[in-house]
């Protein structure tokens, strides 16, 4: 039987994620696959030093303009489809925004696992404008004619959204936008997570915080957990990771010695803080997220926005609970929902070994072991029935 010629083919590789994460479940069933990407920093990706990994002209531009994919946007379309993917027999994708794009021949099968529909396109795109984004000064004098640029972006996005031969959704809520804008069906797999690394956050003694992490950009809404605990100064909020809204929210937090800004967090230590945080916030309307879930492999759980991928994976009642919801993403809510997960029954339920283990245990189903081999059976289905 030949041998299939597989591309893996990523928006942009520039810095780490939960997409990321996904590429290397794809790299680990296709070891010998070559990579396609707009732009690539080969030091954030030392498991591809021996991959071949083919760029586009973007990749000509000076470091920190690759390093800033979201200012290389109105061009990324158009080099994407430069790639010349001829000779391949399966393109599996990961997609955002372009790498669905791809051209391919008509006998290269193309199965994109799509993390979202392009949100500022289409459902966000207000948001984006107002505050989804930090357009650069020379271009906020354009402001008012991107909406007109929006809609000519939307024919290419849903036109290249049929590129693809099948899709693979994150989530229900992802499968259910790609199904309205792209009007394409799709099977849903949740991304995978490091079940036996995090799991490890078991061992760790309960502490008195609270913790979020991730990019700090405005769609996370870090900036709706800082207003709720400048009104909780007894409660303390520990937020990980960097990006552009960190000056921002430092700023936001000033004279408030109960939040604490963490920046990068290596693995060990996050481990230990995610098993000791008295509750993972996730204000966010996320497609799946994968930082909670990291949380829940810990034991540890998770209050949560109502809406996205969070309905997937966050349970309020039942056998599964392991967390506690807000409805509107307002501090008012969020302190309110503090306040119920503090109360007397839910400390008791959350504070208990057993239901940290139980907890923990519920999220093996999503362990990189299983993802791979659930996307195997989907893959192999794929091929059969477009063979």
């Amino acid at each position: 039987m030949k041998k299939l010629k597989v591309a893996i083919v990523a928006d942009w590789l520039t810095t780490q994620g939960g997409a990321e994460k996904v590429l290397e479940s794809f790299h680990t069933l296709y070891p010998n696959a070559e990579f396609f990407t707009s732009v690539y920093i080969p030091e954030n990706f030392p498991k591809l030093q021996n991959t071949k990994v083919h760029t586009t002209w973007l990749q000509k531009l000076p470091k920190f303009l690759r390093k800033r994919h979201q200012l290389l946007y109105p061009f990324l379309p158009t080099a994407i489809e430069t790639l010349d993917l001829s000779g391949f027999d399966f393109i599996l994708s990961s997609s955002t925004f372009v790498a669905k794009a791809v051209i391919s021949d008509e006998y290269t099968k193309h199965l994109c696992y799509c993390h979202t529909p392009t949100r500022y396109f289409w459902d966000e795109w207000q948001y984006f404008l107002k505050e989804g984004i930090n357009i650069p000064k020379f271009l906020r004098p354009l402001k008012p004619l991107f909406p007109r640029m929006f809609t000519q972006d939307r024919i290419w996005d849903f036109v290249s959204a049929q590129r693809p031969d099948a899709y693979i959704g994150n989530s229900e809520y992802v499968v259910r936008r790609i199904n309205k804008y792209y009007n394409r069906e799709s099977d849903m797999l949740r991304p995978p997570v490091d079940f036996k690394k995090f799991s490890a956050g078991l061992q760790s003694e309960k502490s008195d915080f609270y913790i979020s992490f991730g990019r700090l950009i405005p769609y996370k809404k870090f900036d709706l957990l800082v207003q709720a605990f400048k009104r909780m100064p007894d409660k303390k909020l520990k937020i990980g990771g960097r990006g552009p809204e960190l000056e921002y929210l430092q700023k936001l937090a000033q004279n408030c010695p109960n939040i604490e800004f963490l920046g990068f967090v290596e693995d060990k230590k996050l481990i230990k803080m995610l098993g000791q945080a008295k509750a993972f916030l996730f204000p966010q309307n996320e497609d799946a997220g994968i930082a909670p879930m990291e949380a829940l492999c810990s034991g540890t759980p998770c209050i949560a926005f109502k809406k996205g991928g969070a309905l997937n994976m966050v349970f309020e009642q039942g056998k599964k609970k392991n967390g506690i919801f807000f409805e509107k993403q307002t501090a008012d809510d969020l302190i309110e929902a503090i306040k119920k997960f503090e109360n007397n029954e839910n400390q008791q339920y959350f504070n208990n070994h057993n239901t940290r283990k139980y907890i923990s245990e519920n999220m093996q189903e999503y362990s990189e072991e299983n993802f791979e081999k659930n996307l195997k059976k989907l893959i192999d289905n794929f091929l059969c029935t477009h063979s």
